[in-house]
């Protein structure tokens, strides 16, 4: 199922509208999925209270779950941007393909085992933010404009460079 019908069932639903009535200054935050062998799982879609600075993620797939508040992942001061619908004209359908393109391209030598997509708003723009999780320990990180599909920036990095000092 892609972002836009997940959306809608979500938005279509007796689970959200209850909730969106309580919670009406709440906005669409972001959007996660993994794929794995082709697959996609379930769509996470978060919604941001400002006031109370937390999150609301509601799973979309056969059906619609409503998981508990939570605080958000930022910088400490940095604002929770909303997604604007208006600037998804890019499906991650067509992301994944171009993100293939530049790992074929860039990073030949990488097979690629799990792909994190997040639909999201930041310092670079609204963007599809994928990770690509490889067999070596490697992540290829690819962040694409979700309006005009431009690749603003790819890069590859070891998973080590992650680990606790």
């Amino acid at each position: 199922m892609g972002f836009k019908t997940a959306l809608k069932k979500l938005k279509e639903s007796s689970e959200f509208k209850k909730w969106i009535s309580k919670n009406k200054k709440s906005y669409l935050t972001y959007a996660f999925t993994m794929i794995e062998n082709s697959e996609k799982s379930e769509w996470q879609i978060g919604y941001y209270d400002k006031k109370m600075d937390k999150v609301t993620v509601f799973t979309i797939n056969n059906n619609i779950e409503i998981n508990p508040e939570q605080d958000i992942f930022k910088k400490p001061g940095t604002a929770v941007k909303k997604v604007n619908l208006k600037n998804v004209k890019f499906s991650l359908d067509k992301v994944l393909k171009k993100a293939q393109t530049i790992k074929e391209k860039e990073y030949s030598k990488e097979v690629v085992t799990k792909t994190i997509a997040i639909l999201q708003n930041i310092e670079l723009g609204q963007l599809w933010n994928l990770t690509l999780i490889t067999s070596s320990l490697n992540t290829i990180n690819i962040k694409i404009d979700a309006k005009t599909g431009k690749t603003i920036k790819h890069e590859l990095v070891s998973l080590f460079q992650f680990k606790a000092s």
